[in-house]
């Protein structure tokens, strides 16, 4: 077999089925096409579906193309040789033409006398059958494979794992042949019969031959026959070519070497899991990003956001501050942009969101290592929350601690730390986790978060279906924040019940309601019901249909069908929420006077502390245009426009000028929501009375969402002022320091800047060299590691610019400094990253400032602190004579 590139394989692989007369057809969007069965497409036969169930007419009876696919399931699989989250299909299809006898011969061809496989090493498996749903065992295929040349003994048959579909809850399905490659003794036991056969180690599938799709499986679960027997085969272009070159892992390939390389060489101290997980994801999260979606918490977004976080929490796991993913997508567009052009041209959005996101979770994933550190008692640790005591406990029949699941599962589910960095944190602390705990506090979780997050009790029952026989609610919320009504309906654990009790997470709804429910871009309602003996939290409202269901947590009493209940809207919440909303329609009207009547709402966000605010527009405003929108928007607040709401037919709402979302829905009737002459639009959420309420509203950001689409994001009320107030902070400050008037800053640091330069053009920039040199100096090693420690009294600026170059140098891998300055010690400490998985700054911090009994603290690769002014500084090089430290860093290392 003679090794081929991704390129050859690829193009020989489509030529055959070509030269056999198979249509090339191009690849579709990994966004499925109206198809509520798919997150993503899946398969190469996806897109096609229409075709296998009869209802289109292809444009050949024989196809042929390559397809990006995207399989969610897999994602915890990443990581070993063969599994990936994108990967590439190679697919033909015969629909209502040849069968089961051509497809295992066209598969053979190929496979042997064209590409030079030893039919040898190849074991194929066919389906044995199922006897409860009436499917045979497929002996058509086994002799098929017989007849081609493969000896019977390696045909094996397979229960499920040979019925492949369908792609998604419904669909085209059936039995399926697969090719497995064996891979050779290096990889595990030759397989005999009788044996299970090993699929994941030694035997590698590189073709899923033919799926015999002769069936449409109903959401029901029952087997119907498709009007035209087809066949639907795939193969895995990166597993193709792992296996044609011999390689240990599909990341050894030409279209994940490239990435592996890079994540290597910028973050050499992950393990090769991690590298290789990190190849998959920031790939694959390039490509959905390629297609425009963005990343968030539910639906396609989430996976892409997912996939981010996992590497961004892996690289700051291993000590990196402040990573730059953006070479990892040039690299992607440079490999396979060729293919698939949304690379190429959305790369600007791809890095923008990935920017974003980075930004956005860094502190997250700090906090979350800073958190386990304070529980460790780390010097570097600041906690979250509560630390309970003995959330920490020893285990010692194993030599280790164990790590209470609770406070595990508040850092992932809460604060957002991904379980994969939970686990590198604890086994540098030599501990475990308590899995049963957090396993039990994730199933009480599930109880109630799978329902709000998917719309679906675990059973696939949606909402709508738990609430059909619940009337529909009538909203009172326009008028006031205190209502009282009746229970409807109570849902708890995904049933409908007819009581609750104390503690008791549950859904409910009833007659009418002044919660607002999520709708419009509005976030819904929290607050309180409550009755002379029943009180509780309503922590969110949303809707089934015509349904307004209330999240709700029960924190005293009993809560029965039937019963009358006082609700009671958070009123600062839903006033704030209001601002942002009432603001929204000004920065909408604004920007159409300012950018342009194109620049028409695309989405909305609107919660109590911001608004979000999507729009159509070819390119970023410029600074000038978004102080107009500003000024505009701030005009109408001060102008304290009265809000008026009406109820009209649709069609005289859009006559009358009223804005409309594109895409939405309307019914005959709408709500039609005006500030005074400037802003007309159509909206079912809730407003101030008058525009003064809205007090001051700021721009904070301008974004690209996607090709044509921008973002603005804005606060308003209190926070708009605070905001303020701590901007006009920062610039008394810097006057202050500049000796400047505010209105001279520009001015005066362009001048500082251009001194600077001439500086350093000169040579007379700081360097080690003007640094002043340390009066004393002590060095020796650990197990090949240099410390050196040295003192130098002068200010805190001169040991960091010392201690800073002195690392940069390469000649120490630890470096500490001590000195006195303005009548106090100061001292610092710094090591190589790859040295933070087995020792902080931190700890050697402490031990140099023992003797003098100072304090301090910092991250892992960084720490400082000091001492007060009559310490005797000298104690702590007595610390390198006497080798304690020595001795100390040596248990360490």
């Amino acid at each position: 077999m003679k090794p081929l590139g991704s390129k050859e394989i690829r193009e020989k692989f489509l030529q055959f089925f070509q030269n056999n007369d198979h249509l090339k057809i191009n690849a579709s969007s990994i966004v499925p096409h109206n198809d509520p069965t798919l997150l993503f497409i899946n398969s190469g036969m996806a897109p096609l579906k229409k075709y296998f169930l009869g209802k289109d007419t292809p444009p050949c009876p024989r196809l042929t193309n390559y397809q990006p696919c995207i399989r969610t399931k897999d994602v915890d699989d990443v990581g070993d040789r063969h599994h990936l989250t994108m990967f590439e299909m190679l697919g033909s299809w015969s629909i209502g033409d040849y069968y089961k006898e051509k497809a295992v011969e066209l598969a053979y061809n190929l496979l042997v006398n064209e590409l030079g496989f030893d039919k040898q090493k190849l074991y194929v498996t066919c389906y044995e059958g199922d006897k409860e749903s009436g499917i045979p065992a497929d002996d058509v295929s086994a002799k098929a494979w017989e007849k081609v040349g493969i000896p019977k003994d390696q045909i094996i048959f397979l229960g499920v794992d040979n019925f492949w579909g369908p792609a998604g809850d419904s669909g085209p399905c059936g039995p399926c042949t697969e090719v497995f490659y064996d891979c050779g003794e290096k990889f595990g036991p030759k397989w005999n019969p009788g044996d299970e056969f090993d699929t994941t180690k030694r035997y590698i599938e590189i073709w899923n031959a033919g799926v015999f799709m002769e069936f449409d499986k109903s959401k029901e679960g029952k087997f119907s026959p498709l009007p035209l027997k087809s066949v639907d085969t795939g193969s895995g272009l990166e597993r193709m070519e792992m296996i044609m070159n011999g390689y240990d892992s599909v990341y050894q390939t030409d279209l994940m070497r490239p990435i592996l390389e890079l994540v290597t060489s910028q973050y050499p101290n992950l393990d090769e899991k991690s590298r290789y997980m990190m190849t998959d994801h920031l790939r694959s999260s390039s490509m959905m990003l390629s297609e425009g979606i963005s990343p968030g918490n539910e639906g396609q977004g989430y996976i892409p956001r997912r996939l981010l976080r996992k590497c961004l929490g892996a690289v700051v796991s291993a000590g990196h501050d402040n990573p730059d993913f953006s070479i990892f997508v040039n690299k992607v567009e440079e490999l396979m942009g060729e293919y698939y052009p949304s690379l190429k041209q959305n790369k600007d959005f791809i890095l923008n969101q990935i920017k974003l996101e980075i930004d956005e979770f860094l502190p997250v994933v700090k906090k979350g290592i800073s958190h386990i550190n304070a529980v460790f008692n780390l010097s570097d640790g600041v906690a979250l929350f509560d630390i309970p005591e003995n959330e920490i406990i020893s285990l010692p029949n194993k030599g280790k601690k164990e790590f209470s699941g609770r406070q595990a599962f508040i850092l992932n589910t809460t604060h957002g730390l991904p379980l994969d960095v939970i686990y590198s944190e604890l086994e540098k602390q030599n501990t475990e986790l308590n899995e049963k705990e957090y396993e039990k506090c994730q199933q009480e979780h599930k109880k109630i978060s799978r329902v709000v997050s998917y719309g679906s009790s675990d059973s696939g029952v949606s909402l709508e279906d738990l609430f059909k026989d619940t009337q529909a609610t009538i909203f009172t919320g326009y008028e006031r924040m205190k209502d009282n009504s009746s229970i409807l309906t109570l849902i708890k654990n995904n049933q409908v019940v007819d009581q609750v009790q104390e503690g008791d997470e549950f859904f409910f709804a009833v007659a009418q309601t002044p919660f607002y429910a999520e709708s419009g871009g509005q976030v819904g309602d929290k607050g309180e019901f409550k009755t002379s003996s029943v009180q509780g939290l309503i922590r969110d409202t949303q809707k089934a249909g015509d349904v307004f269901y209330h999240v709700a947590k029960l924190q005293k009493g009993y809560l029965k069908k039937g019963d009358p209940i006082d609700l009671i809207v958070n009123n600062e919440t839903r006033l704030k929420t209001r601002r942002n909303h009432s603001a929204t329609h000004l920065l909408h009207a604004a920007l159409r006077e300012v950018v342009g009547k194109h620049a028409l709402q695309k989405g909305s966000q609107v919660t109590p502390e911001r608004l979000r605010f999507d729009f159509q527009n070819n390119g970023p405003l410029t600074e000038e245009q978004l102080e107009k929108i500003e000024i505009l928007a701030n005009q109408w607040i001060r102008d304290n426009n009265t809000g008026i709401t009406r109820e009209l037919p649709y069609a005289e709402a859009l006559d009358e000028g009223a804005l409309g979302l594109f895409g939405e829905n309307y019914g005959d009737k709408v709500r039609v929501v005006n500030f005074g002459e400037d802003s007309k639009e159509l909206c079912g959420g809730i407003h101030v009375e008058s525009t003064g309420e809205i007090g001051l509203m700021l721009i904070v950001s301008e974004t690209s969402v996607a090709k044509g689409i921008r973002r603005i994001e804005a606060i308003t009320g209190e926070k708009a002022i605070r905001y303020v107030q701590e901007r006009n902070s920062v610039l008394r400050e810097a006057s202050h320091l500049l000796n400047s008037k505010i209105s001279s800053l520009p001015e005066n640091i362009d001048k500082l800047q251009k001194k600077f330069s001439d500086l350093k053009k000169q040579g007379k920039a700081t360097t080690t060299s003007n640094v002043e040199k340390p009066s004393e100096e002590k060095i020796f090693e650990v197990k090949g590691k240099k410390f050196v420690l040295a003192r130098i009294d002068s200010d805190k600026d001169h040991l960091k610019n010392y201690g800073d170059q002195r690392l940069d140098r390469g000649h120490e891998d630890i470096v500490a400094l001590v000195g006195r300055d303005e009548g106090s010690i100061r001292a610092f400490v710094w090591l190589k990253q790859d040295l933070s998985k087995k020792i902080k700054a931190g700890d050697i911090l402490k031990q140099i400032l023992g003797p003098i009994g100072g304090k301090g603290g910092g991250k892992p690769h960084f720490a400082q602190g000091g001492g007060s002014a009559d310490a005797d500084i000298n104690k702590v090089f007595e610390l390198i004579d006497n080798g304690d430290l020595k001795s100390w860093l040596e248990q360490k290392l």
